[in-house]
């Protein structure tokens, strides 16, 4: 699942092996052409002397703000740690942010704002309402990277992510909770927010495909439902497995209320929370529950993490505990957006970043994600996943399935 290969669209070679992290992300930096001649002024939005300037979206405020907290800092690393090595052709890349409250019309309306008022490059989307913003970004040709969670994400051209979302589901989770000997599912969603709603349905389909009977889908936020209540319909619905589509304190404060009572499931999945501050705020009550990821888990380690690590601790320190996935996801999406600047030259245009990124057929963020392609044509929903769990004394993750593959649910 995460061999490395070498990326035919790469203009410099890579010396894991020789050099430490941030010296890997220096050479990726600064080995563009002109990097270290004068830089060519170019007339595109957002791009100046000495910096380009994009824009970043996500829900600071709102009901999933909360799973977001550390979307910045991801960006934060992989800018800080191109900037220190030069910038791309010389050029410093800077960002500026808003809060779109994981509600599409706030989307739309803040990306309007970032592309006509602030004039960036382009947008890193870490957020469940980028379809608010979708038609419009395409039509100004604006290139986005970001996290994939809504179908939107599989049809533009300008938009670009290291998983894909589209109609199809996959039987993946649902072989991970048959496996683990689940049979019987009840779902657990936030309330208020439609990506949320729909990835609880392409669960819903992933556990159906794979025998495991669906008993419902519940809606709970912590201060808003009461977990108790909660717990007695799992219970009345004779579940062996909860699976939480909700922030992950509110499904550790569920489960801890079913242990209480005496109903342990046999199988707790969490389609986010692989976060080690979860574990040091929560302890064994965290205990048992797994989460599936798509990039290389901290635990089996390797350059790309040892890079990650790195440039989280030196350019996000406000982060106490970088090993969390969503600080990862966005790391990642900046990364992409870094090689869209790289291809598009030492003075980049919004249409050769998105027709230079869409010509790549070999990307994986150095190691950090299995190699795919961004080739016109080439989406595909993710198939195979890592699965980690939260060990008994709930002191740690173990990769309980390095790299188990599904197959892709017709709509």
């Amino acid at each position: 699942m995460f061999s490395r290969r070498r990326t035919s669209a790469r203009r410099c070679p890579r010396a894991w092996a020789a050099v430490t992290a941030l010296a890997v992300a220096a050479a990726l930096a600064g080995c563009g052409p002109g990097a270290a001649a004068s830089v060519a002024a170019c007339s595109s939005p957002g791009v100046s002397g000495d910096r380009i300037d994009l824009g970043v979206l996500y829900p600071d405020s709102g009901p999933v703000s909360p799973i977001f907290e550390a979307a910045r800092a991801g960006i934060d690393a992989r800018l800080g740690a191109v900037n220190a090595a030069g910038g791309i052709n010389g050029r410093r890349v800077v960002y500026q942010w808003r809060d779109d409250q994981g509600s599409p019309p706030a989307n739309g309306i803040v990306a309007r704002d970032l592309v006509e008022q602030r004039r960036v490059f382009g947008v890193v989307e870490l957020s469940v309402a980028a379809s608010g913003s979708a038609g419009y970004l395409a039509q100004q040709g604006v290139p986005v990277t970001g996290l994939a969670s809504e179908q939107v994400w599989s049809q533009a051209r300008n938009m670009f992510a290291a998983t894909t979302a589209t109609d199809a589901a996959v039987d993946t989770q649902g072989r991970f909770v048959r496996d683990q000997g689940g049979s019987r599912a009840v779902i657990l969603q936030t309330a208020l927010s439609a990506g949320i709603t729909t990835t609880a349905s392409t669960y819903a389909r992933s556990l159906s495909a794979a025998g495991v009977r669906v008993m419902g889908t519940v809606t709970f936020t912590t201060g808003v439902d009461d977990p108790v209540a909660v717990a007695r319909r799992i219970v009345a619905a004779h579940a062996d497995t909860l699976v939480g589509v909700i922030e992950p304190k509110d499904l550790v404060a569920v489960l801890t209320v079913l242990r209480n009572a005496g109903h342990n499931p046999k199988v707790v999945l969490s389609a986010n929370g692989y976060d080690h501050a979860l574990l040091h705020t929560f302890g064994p009550q965290a205990a048992g529950i797994s989460v599936p990821v798509f990039y290389r888990p901290f635990e089996i380690g390797g350059p790309g993490i040892s890079a990650y690590l790195a440039a989280m601790r030196q350019f996000a320190p406000q982060i106490a505990q970088p090993e969390q996935d969503i600080a990862v996801i966005s790391y990642i999406s900046a990364d992409i957006f870094l090689r869209g600047l790289q291809i598009a030259g030492s003075c980049p245009t919004r249409q050769g970043f998105i027709d230079g990124l869409r010509s790549v057929n070999s990307y994986d963020a150095d190691g950090l994600i299995s190699t795919i392609s961004f080739r016109d044509g080439a989406a595909r929903p993710t198939t195979c996943y890592s699965f980690v769990q939260a060990n008994a004394a709930g002191s740690g993750f173990v990769v309980v399935e390095p790299n188990l593959c599904g197959h892709e649910l017709s709509p």
